[in-house]
């Protein structure tokens, strides 16, 4: 072919794709074909279809790589059916951990449809079942007498029994923990020496083998804090509930967390022994912590079947006079009840005890009695943050108002004494175990309007019945021993029925009527039992019976029922309750919602 002269003056990249074009055969070269017919063919389309018993079925409709492909614009014939062909092997694979070692699997590709559709059916067959298990332990722990509740704990938290069927994740758990069932408490160390799962296909059973060698008895060593610049290590290693040469307790560990993230010095704490055996006698723990902002402002609105709308305002300082005291101001405004309160709280002591100094004034207008109170009060603290135990003296100067007219002005100086106890599988939502308080004081002669001996004490019981369904069990008992009502601060008096106490009845309805007033009462009795079957981990249906009143003695007492239905959600915060209550004594229907629990 022959160019113009003017051809010459086309830039150099322009005539070098002209001669290359010029030199080339009518058809295209056999790489070019081949290309056009691989550009032809990218860009398949098709979706999947999984045909399995549905448990199956939607694990490998959303763990499949077939699946995750199906989008991909570039898809080639090739690659669908390399990606069909691994689909078989994990399938195969993904079954097996369910317990189905014997499957049937067919896949193939549908290219009639628009787009094609690759069908996998899968028929699982006979599933494995557990027959035998041997849950071996070895080292110090088998000769040790105390280490005897552990390894019960250890067989108790097994839960892949005979008879079940074998599945992976179950498989795992089970030893997992076992194993924290023993390393939670003296044998931080323990180890899984060896452990097998034997599965026969032909028999569709397993058989499961578990060694676990509890290595020596771990005792506290040294705290080594870390992270903490604002506050010195001292106020670190204060919290702690252990001391050095206490055997380890994984317990101690949790509480030990909790006090310093309740504290409100810190927003973070991580905490871990070194399980290293050969520092068994002295092993040290490491905390590392992460300071809140030195001030801290809060606000909040909400809404409870109790108390009705609120409105809230929190200021906080945790570093006041830069010597680690802790003020905090709480102003709370609710339909019912208002009040305003200061607490200045001390560091922590080396026992990590603490004295906190507070100022109230409240006020509330419930049941057609309102009153109005000033208090101030010094108590030395031990124990949790937020539910210490605790001996307290505090003043109080109340004016009572009932049916419209002010009826009392009494005042009182109380020397008490609380202690919070508690034993929970869980701190937030807990399954087993119970919690509660217990505590007694009097306010005497001379500092008072009218002398009087007050004991409450509470408890809730946890107990699961299985996997899903659980039983709580509460009650509460409140005593004061005073010739007459009249002349007692209604801080000290009881009165019942709410979200928290007795459900169908409003709150604090319960108690001594007096003018057409519910006002409080020197006795008090509550009981409730609750039946919890939960649908998943999160959410749960509950059914419930509470009895209970307050009255001006125990001749007076007279329980009033309440029964219902509700739902529950665990929540990072507790239990959050939903309840229709039936109360027997009024007939009416109540809605009551709750977070956490009342102790």
């Amino acid at each position: 072919m022959r160019f113009p002269k003017s051809f010459n003056s086309v830039p150099f990249h322009v005539r070098l794709i002209a001669f290359m074009l010029a030199g080339m055969p009518a058809g295209l070269p056999a790489w070019a074909q081949s290309a056009a017919e691989e550009s032809r063919a990218a860009g398949v389309r098709y979706r999947v279809e999984v045909q399995a018993p549905a448990p199956l079925a939607g694990m490998l409709q959303s763990g499949l790589s077939l699946v995750r492909w199906q989008d991909d614009p570039q898809m080639s014939r090739e690659l669908l059916e390399r990606l069909v062909d691994e689909a078989v092997q994990q399938t195969r694979r993904a079954v097996a951990t369910e317990g189905y070692f014997r499957p049937r699997i067919e896949a193939r590709i549908d290219e009639q449809t628009e787009p094609w559709t690759v069908r996998i059916e899968v028929d699982p067959g006979p599933r494995v079942i557990v027959r035998e298990v041997d849950l071996a332990f070895h080292g110090p722990a088998t000769e040790d007498p105390e280490a005897a509740p552990l390894l019960a704990n250890a067989r108790a938290n097994w839960s892949l029994a005979p008879g079940q069927p074998f599945r992976q994740e179950d498989w795992d758990a089970s030893k997992r923990n076992a194993l924290t069932a023993l390393s939670s408490g003296r044998y931080a160390g323990a180890r899984i020496r060896a452990s097998e799962a034997l599965i026969d296909p032909e028999a569709d059973s397993a058989t499961l083998r578990v060694e676990i060698d509890s290595g020596p008895v771990f005792h506290f060593g040294e705290v080594k804090a870390s992270g903490s610049r604002r506050y010195p290590a001292r106020i670190v290693e204060n919290f702690s509930p252990m001391r050095r040469g206490e055997p380890y307790s994984a317990e101690k560990l949790a509480i030990y967390q909790r006090r310093l993230l309740e504290s409100g010095y810190f927003s973070s704490a991580q905490i871990a022994v070194d399980d290293d055996v050969n520092k068994a006698a002295a092993a040290p723990v490491y905390v590392n912590v992460i300071e809140n902002r030195r001030q801290r402002f809060e606000a909040g609105v909400g809404y409870s079947t109790d108390t009705r709308y609120r409105a809230q305002l929190t200021y906080s300082h945790m570093d006041m006079f830069d010597a680690a005291w802790r003020l905090r101001a709480d102003l709370r405004l609710e339909s019912l009840a208002q009040s305003a309160r200061v607490d200045f709280d001390s560091p922590p002591h080396s026992d990590a005890s603490w004295e906190n100094l507070f100022v109230s004034l409240r006020r509330t207008d419930i049941q057609d009695e309102e009153t109005r109170e000033l208090s101030a009060g010094l108590a030395h603290n031990w124990g949790l943050y937020r539910t210490p135990s605790s001996f307290y003296v505090s003043g109080h100067i109340e004016e009572q108002i009932i049916a419209g007219e002010i009826t009392d002005h009494v005042h009182a100086v109380f020397f008490g004494y609380r202690h919070a106890f508690r034993n929970t599988d869980d701190l937030v939502s807990p399954r087993r175990g119970y919690l509660g308080t217990v505590s007694i004081g009097g306010a005497p002669a001379g500092l008072s309007t009218r002398t009087f001996l007050r004991g409450t004490a509470s408890l809730t019981a946890f107990y699961p019945l299985g996997r899903n369904v659980d039983l709580t069990f509460r009650g509460a008992l409140g005593l004061v021993l005073s010739g007459a009502r009249k002349g007692i601060p209604s801080t000290f008096l009881f009165r019942t029925g709410g979200a928290q106490t007795v459900r169908g009845y409003a709150f604090e309805s319960l108690g001594v009527d007096i003018e057409g007033a519910t006002v409080g009462g020197r006795f008090l009795a509550i009981g409730s039992i609750e039946y919890t079957h939960w649908l998943n981990e999160s959410l749960g249906l509950a059914a419930f019976v509470d009895a209970g009143d307050a009255a001006d003695s125990r001749r007076d007492y007279d329980p009033a029922v309440g029964y219902g239905v509700g739902v529950r959600f665990r929540s990072p915060i507790g239990p959050l309750r939903a309840d229709v209550a039936y109360g027997e004594r009024t007939g009416e229907i109540r809605l009551h919602f709750s977070v956490g629990y009342n102790f």
